[in-house]
């Protein structure tokens, strides 16, 4: 036994090899230490590394599952918004003719009321100067007989009205 001292008395550390041996030359501490390596390495992959594996496994294929479900959605997605931009300018073009529509029904709306307008005033205007010319009538025979009653009571005698 080899006495190793790391700061603290009394501890006696053991090696398998005697001290004057040759380093190259394998002895029992060889095996020892593959064997604690292959428990080591046993312990880890049953205990550590198959585990964590079967989980990223796991997680690997829930995702690519969501990743195609992901990649369905958005080649959904870009359909919908060009379904979307199609029913905008469809709308667009529809509001726009439903507007052109409207400003002609507007414009022959505006038009026949100024023609009927138009009809109406000219229509006023025949009935006024009719009424003029009757009033005119009206005024000139009666001017003419009360020229002839003026004359008759200025003369003292009658004279004939005209007709």
């Amino acid at each position: 036994m080899i006495e190793l001292s790391w700061g603290v008395s009394g501890i006696e550390v053991g090696c398998f090899f005697a001290a004057g041996a040759n380093l190259l030359t394998p002895d029992l501490s060889l095996f020892v230490t593959v064997g604690v390596f292959l428990l080591v390495a046993y312990l880890l992959n049953t205990l550590v590394f198959k585990p964590v594996l079967a989980v990223l496994d796991e997680r690997a294929r829930l995702t690519s599952g969501f990743r195609q479900q992901l990649g369905d959605y958005d080649e959904r997605l870009a359909e919908y918004e060009a379904a979307l931009r199609a029913a905008r300018v469809d709308a667009a073009r529809i509001i726009e003719e439903r507007r052109a529509v409207a400003l002609q029904r507007r414009n022959e709306l505006i038009e026949s009321a100024k023609q009927s307008a138009a009809a109406e005033v000219a229509a006023a205007t025949q009935a006024l100067e009719a009424q003029v010319a009757a009033v005119k009538q009206t005024l000139t025979r009666d001017a003419e007989h009360l020229a002839a009653s003026i004359a008759s009571t200025v003369l003292g005698r009658q004279i004939g009205t005209p007709s």
